[in-house]
């Protein structure tokens, strides 16, 4: 497959044509792939004044969630869907996340937790570009849960309403893992 089959797929993913299944099974590029989302999720989490212990916490609670959607693929008989499910996952995260992450550090997050915390009777005062960057991060995080949504709908191969609550319960699985470790690690 090429770079730009491999686009195409995942434009076809993003728009609900097209599923995991259509994804190369190749663990190198998952292996790329996982490392690609780590370095952003860890960068992102840095650059926003998160302390490294807190960064490690959600790179493990990111690996306790590929834990448990391989523990749910193969519960459900379905475990050599595993590379592809996750590749596809993979590649959207890192799609939308270099998207929300380049609009979200535009926001100036640290100056509005700062007026948060000074005045928590006031909201904010937000710029005009904070203003209409909000409802495009807001826009794009709902478009990319339901992407996640779909893809995980046809691995499993369950309605809509179960996948939205598998990915639910993967998001708490990666939650309260990482809730776990920053708390022993004394981060939080």
């Amino acid at each position: 497959m090429t770079l730009r089959s491999f686009f195409a797929v995942l434009l076809g993913i993003c728009r609900f044509r097209r599923g995991p299944e259509d994804l190369p099974y190749s663990p190198p590029l998952l292996i790329a792939l996982l490392i690609a989302c780590g370095a952003l999720q860890g960068y992102f989490n840095i650059y926003n004044g998160a302390a490294p212990g807190v960064a490690v916490a959600v790179l493990v609670g990111g690996v306790a969630l590929i834990g448990a959607l391989y523990l749910l693929l193969r519960g459900r008989g379905k475990a050599l869907r595993f590379v592809q499910t996750m590749t596809a996952l993979a590649a959207v995260y890192l799609l939308f996340g270099v998207a929300i992450d380049a609009l979200i550090s535009g926001l100036s997050l640290a100056a509005l937790s700062k007026q948060v915390i000074e005045h928590p009777d006031h909201p904010p005062t937000l710029t005009t570009l904070q203003t209409l960057v909000i409802p495009g991060v807001v826009a794009l995080v709902i478009w990319q849960f339901c992407v996640f949504v779909g893809i995980v709908r046809r691995a499993i191969e369950i309605p809509i309403a179960g996948a939205v609550l598998v990915l639910l319960l993967l998001f708490l699985v990666d939650w309260f893992v990482a809730s776990l470790v920053a708390s022993a690690m004394g981060v939080v």
